[in-house]
C-alpha cells in the first residue's frame, strides 16, 4: 500500500474479532512506530502501557462509556502523558539530556538552561498546562502506531471517551505523575469497513500567495 492507501484502509475500528490475535512481531512493529514518533522539544512526553489483563479491561471498559472495543481487541494499548518528568528539576530531564554523548559540556551546560527557561516559561511547573502539552503530544504517537498497524492490514480506534480520574484510579496513576492521554485498541475487524466520507479539498485548503 502507499500512504494514501494506509490511510484510506484505517478507520475507527468498533467492533473487532476476537478469535483474531495480533502477533508478537506485528505488535512490536506498531510499538516501535510509536516510540520514533517526533515530539516537541524532543522530550517525548509519554509511555505506553498495554492492558491483556481480562478482568482489568472489563474494569476499564465501564470507564470508557462502556464501548466494546476494549474488551475484544486483541492488544489495548492506554498512553499516558507524563506531567512530573516535565518539570525543571526532574531526573527524567536530566536523562533526555544526558543521553547525547556526541554533546560537548557546554552545549549540555546549555540544553539545561534552554529546557529549565522554556518549561519554567511556558508551562510554570504547573500540572495542568503540563498535562495539556503532554496530551497534545501524545496524539503523535498514537497515530504513527495506528498508521503503521494499517499498513500491514491492522485495525485500531482513537478514543478519548472515557473518564480520565476513574480510569486512571484503575491503572494506579499518580495523577501529579502521568494521566491518560488517549486509549487505543488494536485488532482485526469483524465486519466490513464502512465508507469514508471527508470534506472536499477546495473546503479544507485555503492558499495564501
Amino acid at each position: 500500500m502507499n500512504y494514501l492507501d494506509i490511510i484510506n484502509f484505517r478507520h475507527a475500528c468498533k467492533i473487532f474479532d476476537e478469535s483474531k490475535k495480533i502477533s508478537a512481531t506485528d505488535f512490536d512493529f506498531i510499538l516501535e512506530a510509536g516510540r520514533l514518533s517526533p515530539s516537541s522539544t524532543g522530550l517525548e512526553q509519554w509511555d505506553f502501557l498495554i492492558v491483556q489483563n481480562a478482568k482489568m479491561r472489563e474494569q476499564i471498559r465501564a470507564k470508557c462509556w462502556n464501548q466494546v472495543q476494549i474488551t475484544s481487541c486483541s492488544h489495548l494499548v492506554i498512553i499516558l502523558a507524563k506531567i512530573s518528568d516535565i518539570k525543571t528539576d526532574s531526573k527524567y530531564l536530566v536523562d533526555m539530556i544526558s543521553r547525547r554523548p556526541d554533546k560537548s559540556p557546554e552545549e549540555h551546560a546549555a540544553r539545561v538552561k534552554f529546557y529549565h527557561d522554556f518549561l519554567l516559561g511556558s508551562f510554570k511547573n504547573d500540572d495542568e498546562l503540563i498535562f495539556q502539552w503532554s496530551h497534545e503530544q501524545c496524539m503523535f504517537p498514537a497515530l504513527n502506531m495506528m498508521n503503521a498497524a494499517a499498513s500491514i492490514g491492522i485495525d485500531s480506534c482513537p478514543m478519548e471517551g472515557f473518564e480520565r480520574d476513574e480510569l486512571g484510579k484503575i491503572l494506579g496513576l499518580d495523577p501529579t505523575k502521568q494521566r491518560v492521554a488517549i486509549v487505543v485498541p488494536f485488532g482485526y475487524r469483524l465486519n466490513e469497513q464502512p465508507p469514508k466520507f471527508r470534506r472536499a479539498i477546495d473546503d479544507v485548503v485555503k492558499w495564501i500567495e
